[in-house]
C-alpha cells in the first residue's frame, strides 16, 4: 500500500463505525483515499474517525440509517458538496436480527432487516450512480454473505436479503456494462464482529434452530479478523479489479485469494 493506490479517491463506507467497516476504512485510508464514514452511532463514528486521522487520513463522518432513503440522500449530497466526486461505495451496513423461525418472528423486525440489508444498498447505489456516471468512473462493492446461498433455520430475513444483494449486483453490472463503473459482491466469511457475537448469544434450547456452527468457528479459532477480511474489499475497489464486474467473490475461492495476496504483496 506504500504506493497509495487510491490517492485522490473518495470512498463512502456504510456500517463503518466498527468491525469489518472500520477495517475497510483503515485499508482505504492507508491506500490514500479520503473516506466518508456512516453508521447510526455518532460516538462510535467519531472514535473511528479519530483513529483514522491519526494515520493521516482525510475523514468525514455523516451519521445515517441506511434504511432511510432521505438520510442516504443527505449522505450523498454532503459527500459531493465536500469532495465534488465519489469514486467508491462500499455497502457494508447490516443487521442480523430477527433470529427466529418464520412462524415465530416479529414481522416488523423481519421487514426492518430487509430494509437495512437490501434496500439500504439499493438506496446508496441509486444515490451515487448519477455522480459516478457523470464522472465516468466508479467502484461499488456490496458486502454480502454465504447465508444468501446456504439456508440456515432462523435466518430467513438475513438470508433472503443477502440473496437479493447478490442478484442486485449481477443485474446492476449488466446495466453498467458499457461504463467504467464496476459492481461486485463479497462473501467475506465468518468475520469476528459484533454480529457474530449476536449469533452466539441466542439461546436455542427447545427450538428447531441450530446455530452451533457459529460457536464452533469461535472455539476452533476460525473467526476472520476484520482487517484481514477488509483487504479483500481493498482489492475489489483497487486497480486490480478493473475488468471484473457482476461477480460474487468468496473467501472460499483459494485461487482468488492467492491472486489477492500476489497483487497486494507486490504493488
Amino acid at each position: 500500500m506504500a504506493r497509495k493506490k487510491l490517492q485522490g479517491q473518495v470512498a463512502i463506507i456504510t456500517g463503518a463505525s466498527r468491525g469489518l467497516g472500520a477495517g475497510i476504512a483503515e485499508h482505504l485510508v492507508r491506500a490514500g483515499a479520503s473516506v466518508v464514514l456512516t453508521a447510526r452511532t455518532v460516538e462510535a463514528l467519531e472514535e473511528q474517525a479519530e483513529h483514522l486521522r491519526s494515520l493521516g487520513g482525510h475523514v468525514l463522518t455523516i451519521p445515517a440509517d441506511v434504511s432511510d432513503p432521505e438520510a442516504v440522500g443527505t449522505l450523498i449530497e454532503q459527500t459531493v458538496a465536500t469532495f465534488q466526486h465519489i469514486d467508491i461505495l462500499v455497502n457494508n451496513a447490516g443487521v442480523v436480527w430477527p433470529i427466529d423461525e418464520v412462524a415465530e418472528t416479529d414481522p416488523d423486525e423481519w421487514a426492518y432487516n430487509i430494509h437495512v440489508n437490501l434496500l439500504g444498498p439499493f438506496f446508496a447505489i441509486y444515490g451515487v450512480l448519477p455522480t459516478m456516471i457523470e464522472q465516468g468512473y466508479g467502484r461499488i462493492v456490496n458486502v454480502s454473505s454465504g447465508l444468501g446461498r446456504t439456508p440456515v433455520p432462523g435466518l430467513s430475513a438475513y438470508g433472503a436479503a443477502k440473496a437479493g444483494v447478490d442478484q442486485l449486483t449481477r443485474v446492476l453490472a449488466l446495466e453498467l456494462a458499457k461504463t467504467k463503473i464496476t459492481v461486485n459482491a463479497l462473501h467475506p466469511g465468518v468475520v469476528d464482529t459484533d454480529m457474530q457475537a449476536d449469533l452466539r448469544s441466542v439461546d436455542t434450547t427447545g427450538s428447531q434452530l441450530d446455530l452451533q456452527m457459529f460457536h464452533d468457528f469461535q472455539e476452533d479459532g476460525k473467526l476472520i479478523p476484520p482487517l484481514v477480511a477488509a483487504r479483500l474489499v481493498y482489492w475489489l475497489v483497487g486497480p486490480w479489479s478493473s475488468k471484473r464486474s457482476g461477480e460474487i467473490f468468496s473467501f472460499r475461492d483459494d485461487a482468488w485469494l492467492a491472486q489477492v495476496d500476489q497483487d497486494l504483496l507486490n504493488p
